[in-house]
């Protein structure tokens, strides 16, 4: 086998590795409200840690979470941090305490001169069944503009 099929192979492997299985429609479960520490982005990406609280739409809030928020692509400038909240979508409308615990990844992008925006989606959680989908933009504040690929770990 050429060398240009084994590296699409491995490509399109990579791709579906990272579609969550969709053998049952997922369902909004609650929100994710993180805040986040203030940034300085270093070209080629910048790490932030994490306050969480899941609020799920059934039983009790979970607060436990902490984790930090990474991003690996062009990251220039200094932002604020701030919070970050997120819709959570799960395969069961009910998940078990510290459900949400583990690495969720995905596409971002920032864009803050004063004030600026910025979003992003995340799949991951136990056996990548579980995603995070912005519940508003987010808000920064900062002189930063950042597109590539985010990183959540909760513990």
């Amino acid at each position: 086998m050429s060398r240009l099929k084994v590296a699409l192979l491995l490509a399109g492997s990579a791709v579906f590795a990272s579609v969550p299985a969709a053998a049952q429609p997922l369902v909004n479960v609650g929100t994710l409200a993180c805040q986040v520490s203030p940034t300085i982005g270093m070209v080629v990406g910048s790490t932030q840690q994490a306050h969480c609280v899941f609020k799920p739409y059934r039983g009790r809030k979970q607060t436990a979470y902490v984790g930090a928020v990474s991003r690996v692509g062009l990251d220039v400038g200094v932002s604020q941090g701030g919070p970050i909240v997120w819709s959570v979508w799960a395969p069961t409308p009910r998940l078990p305490r510290r459900a949400l615990a583990g690495s969720y990844t995905g596409a971002s992008s920032s864009l803050a001169v004063g004030i600026g925006l910025g979003s992003n989606v995340l799949v991951g959680g136990p056996y990548r069944s579980i995603t995070l989908q912005p519940a508003m933009l987010q808000n920064y504040v900062g002189v930063n503009v950042a597109l590539g690929v985010s990183g959540l770990t909760l513990r």
